[in-house]
């Protein structure tokens, strides 16, 4: 197959990705990559070709488009700069599709989200509409919960009439033992075109060591280690200065090692004060992105993050446990953390327990009484049935 995968990230970095790992599932395949966030230092699979539009994030609110200087700091931008904005990218996600005339053109959120960048997507889709690309599929590719929309109605009425007039299917990303996209989205049954869910998306350890990444960071068998992250960094940054503290208080009783990622998009100052108040303590060690989280994951004794849908499944896929805090701004966070909770996967942590006292004395809990791996069967394979129902799909086409 010949793939063009649109992935838009505008606050953190969990839908960029859950978006990758699709990718690297598509091995066998010829995969094109549009991103449109703030650029990532990473490396890509070979196979995956990339192309970056000019870079757009939203605000916290999402009430803005601002753009991400390469010093971090971050600058609304004006209404003429953002047409112009908008114009390149448009003509850069046209000429593409136009260039590749792909198989597959999967979508990533839209439209059950990303609806400020309907400004690129309506008029490719028109164009296939009008048969500009003959032979393309268009996928919509969606995690398993929506955010909550203040015109629920508005918002279910505009999904329902692209979906069914523009899209040829739709991949959800979820497991149905934990929750199903009716949860947030009751009007599923008037979806006129194929809905698949696909499993939960997530790196799985292959060929993993965790002695290796603790003989790396010097830490010994006997000691406890605790993993500390924030995703990108983009949001609450004090956590992981509550942890820190927290961690500090711990270490006169329970010596351990103490991890903390502050993630790529951390304010500046914010990263300061993190660094400032752990320097003192070597037990602490502060980085800003770790590659292989996976794998650090799989050696930590215990993890401290919010409750993001990449880290969850991360924990899961490792079986390490997971104290959590979730993004209150909207549902989503909390209701798979939730269903994660009663299946003994995670505990989630209230604004209260992230007092350094009351958090100091959880972690002692969980380090010195760890709890037992979590008996959860959560299928964690939805990269690779993703990549399946995407084959399955074209060769039903050709079929017919």
């Amino acid at each position: 197959m010949r793939v063009v995968h649109y992935c838009q990230h505008v606050l953190g970095m969990g839908h960029f990705f859950r978006s990758l790992e699709i990718d690297k599932a598509l091995v066998d395949h010829e995969v094109t990559l549009v991103t449109g966030g703030t650029p990532l230092s990473i490396t890509y699979p070979p196979h995956v070709q990339v192309i970056e539009l000019p870079p757009l994030s939203m605000d916290e609110e999402f009430g803005a488009f601002i753009r991400t200087d390469k010093d971090g700091s971050k600058h609304i931008l004006s209404e003429a700069e953002l047409e112009i904005i908008k114009l390149q990218r448009t003509d850069i996600l046209t000429e593409t599709l136009k260039a590749l005339q792909p198989d597959v053109f999967l979508i990533e959120l839209f439209p059950f989200g990303r609806k400020q960048f309907s400004f690129e997507l309506m008029p490719v889709l028109e164009l296939a509409k009008q048969n500009a690309f003959p032979n393309m599929y268009t996928i919509c590719s969606v995690r398993d919960i929506l955010v909550e929309k203040t015109k629920q109605q508005q918002f279910e009425e505009r999904v329902l009439s692209i979906l069914n007039s523009y899209f040829d299917a739709v991949l959800v990303h979820t497991d149905p033992k934990v929750i199903t996209l009716d949860a947030t989205f009751p009007r599923i049954s008037e979806i006129t075109i194929p809905i698949y869910n696909t499993g939960y998306i997530t790196p799985l350890p292959h060929d993993i060591c965790p002695e290796t990444v603790r003989e790396f960071l010097s830490i010994t068998p006997d000691t406890p280690f605790i993993l500390g992250s924030i995703g990108s960094g983009s949001v609450h940054p004090e956590i992981m200065q509550q942890l820190a503290a927290a961690s500090i208080l711990l270490n006169r009783t329970t010596p351990h090692r103490l991890l903390i990622s502050t993630g790529p998009f951390m304010q500046p100052d914010a990263q300061t004060r993190i660094q400032e108040l752990c320097a003192p303590y070597p037990h602490i060690t502060v980085t800003d992105f770790i590659s292989d989280f996976i794998t650090h994951l799989s050696a930590a004794d215990l993890s401290l993050s919010m409750a993001g849908y990449n880290t969850t499944m991360n924990l899961l896929a490792v079986d390490t446990f997971g104290l959590v805090f979730p993004f209150d701004q909207n549902r989503e966070q909390r209701m798979r953390s939730t269903s994660l909770e009663k299946l003994g996967a995670l505990k989630i942590l209230e604004q209260e327990e992230m007092e350094p006292d009351r958090l100091s004395a959880i972690l002692e809990q969980y380090v010195n009484t760890p709890a037992p791996p979590p008996q959860h069967y959560v299928d964690l394979q939805g990269a690779m049935k993703s990549v399946r129902i995407l084959e399955q799909l074209l060769q039903s086409k050709a079929v017919g």
